[in-house]
């Protein structure tokens, strides 16, 4: 018997093939006929895209080992971006780029001419000179200056202890004090959160939910105090080197918050619009005080000298008689609030405000009487109380900034307590975060590293991320509730936290560097010796 060829099978299969399909084309419904030539090359063109990927993916080489193939740790989200301010004069950048540089992930490569942080103009870096004219012979300058009643800088007299929010000087401070790339980046994510949540008339509200249309935006309700808020606001701002006067991205902000503040001055000078009780009086009047008088340093505003001045005179009238300033004017102090008075008289000083002698010595007086020691090692929240840590931090920052020297017994002995406290203590307390910061930063002795490592690190990574309305802020509940977030609320513990990161920079270092933290070239001295005095 004959075999059917391979052919003939073949074509008989087909034929088969052919005849089933044309059976099972006429049960089908008509628009499904009409479409199925569609769906047959649509799913055809797919299967092929699909194979032309794999191939692709599979025809490249693989990477060499140990190449990053991106930057870890670069300034993009912010500092990078095509911002109408980040032009020429911006204070990011001196390029004309429409993609700015931004840090470098190895610090020591920074190019301090194109560093990516903020400018100040020439004319403003010499605080309260600046009205003199350049034919002034160097003797007569020197004569002419306002000598201030606060320890200064280890600086050359003509340079304001702002100096350090400078562009090239900001970027040597970062890298020579502790901070990083990550810490830069942190600032910047708060600085923008800060400036979403302004409020339309240019305050701000320690409650900034009621500022933000997103309904992303969490709803915690805090104390109330536009006062305060507007200045704590206004602080991290200028502490990063952003002014109303330079063109920059938060230059309207800025104009448009010490605005609100200059609309809320009463006739008496005070800034208080007593819309948050009788506890937040010399609270907000304080750090309302400190925004205007450092905005004034920086820029020489005119416009700024005569509130400022109003302001200073009322401090100088709600004074204690024994030399203390507490919630409510001429009532007996407390040192939380005698500190915020006395940064804000160092800001007023440093702009070239006169401070009277008298007024610096009552000060001086009072932290007496506060101090729980015979040396002053201590500090109680009132006269006669126990000590407590979060005191003992701010009493002796004040006694830095009113003259005392790195060496004096009380300063070493109750900093290293300080740190010791700090490392044995897991409550979060931003407040005294802060204080004991700035104190342990202006010793720079073999404690300052450590515990710069610690709360540098602790604040970058409890600053919320994400696309979130609350990027870049810090919660005051989560992930631990902060010991005053939880009533000041989450633009309290923002700005603290954004103060306590520009520490390396934002003030200059209060004393002469006698044994680098990290030697090397860079991690030498900035200035001449420090023309701090005794009280």
């Amino acid at each position: 018997m004959l075999r059917p060829s391979r052919r003939s099978a073949w074509a008989s299969l087909r034929t088969r093939l052919r005849w089933s399909w044309r059976r099972f084309e006429r049960r089908l419904p008509e628009s499904t006929r009409r479409s199925l030539p569609w769906a047959t090359s649509l799913l055809a063109h797919a299967l092929a895209l699909f194979l032309l990927a794999v191939v692709i993916r599979f025809a490249q080489p693989d990477p060499p080992t140990g190449v990053v193939l991106e930057p870890i740790g670069q300034l993009r989200d912010d500092v990078t971006s095509l911002h109408p301010g980040d032009r020429p004069g911006d204070s990011f950048t001196t390029l004309d780029s429409l993609d700015p540089p931004s840090l470098p992930p190895d610090l020591s490569r920074i190019d301090e001419t194109i560093l990516a942080v903020a400018e100040l103009p020439p004319e403003v870096q010499l605080g309260p000179n600046l009205d003199l004219t350049p034919s002034v012979a160097p003797g007569e300058l020197a004569a002419s200056l306002n000598p201030g009643r606060f320890a200064r800088p280890a600086s050359g007299s003509l340079t304001s202890p702002m100096l350090g929010r400078s562009r090239v000087e900001r970027a040597r401070l970062v890298r020579r004090e502790g901070g990083t790339v990550e810490s830069e980046a942190a600032v910047e994510r708060g600085l923008d959160w800060i400036a979403r949540h302004q409020r339309a008339d240019g305050g701000w509200s320690l409650d900034t939910s009621n500022a933000c249309s997103q309904p992303s935006c969490p709803q915690r309700p805090a104390m109330q105090s536009d006062t305060a808020a507007t200045g704590l606001a206004l602080l991290p701002l200028l502490g990063a080197g952003h002014t109303h006067t330079q063109p920059g991205r938060y230059q309207q902000s800025i104009a448009r918050g010490l605005a609100w503040l200059l609309n809320a001055q009463q006739p008496d000078g005070a800034f208080y619009l007593h819309d948050g009780g009788n506890h937040a009086y010399l609270y907000s009047h304080a750090i309302a005080t400190m925004a205007v008088c450092e905005a004034y340093a920086l820029t020489q505003d005119k416009r700024l000298r005569a509130p400022a001045q109003r302001a200073v005179a009322f401090i100088a009238r709600s004074q204690h008689v024994l030399g203390g300033w507490r919630y409510q004017p001429m009532t007996e102090g407390d040192t939380s609030v005698h500190g915020w008075v006395l940064f804000a008289l160092r800001s007023a000083d440093i702009a070239g405000i006169p401070i009277s002698k008298r007024l610096i010595r009552n000060a001086s007086r009072y932290l007496d009487n506060a101090a729980a020691d015979k040396i002053g090692a201590s500090y109680a929240y009132q006269p006669g109380r126990p000590p407590t840590p979060t005191m003992t931090a701010e009493g002796l920052v004040c006694r830095q900034i009113l003259g005392w020297p790195r060496e004096t017994p009380a300063l070493l002995q109750g900093s290293a307590a300080v740190f010791q406290h700090l490392q044995q203590d897991n409550d979060r307390n931003i407040y005294y975060w802060y204080y004991a910061t700035m104190l342990l930063h202006n010793m720079r002795d073999k404690n300052w590293k450590t515990w710069n490592e610690q709360i540098r690190e602790t604040l970058i990574n409890l600053q919320v991320r994400g696309k979130g309305c609350d990027a870049g802020s810090w919660d005051p509940i989560s992930p631990s509730p902060d010991a005053w977030g939880k009533s000041a609320g989450r633009l309290y513990t923002t700005s603290l936290s954004l103060l306590t990161l520009e520490v390396y920079y934002r003030y200059l270092p209060l004393y002469r560097d006698t044994s680098p933290i990290d030697g090397g070239d860079d991690a030498a001295p900035l200035t001449a010796e420090s023309s701090a005095a005794s009280p």
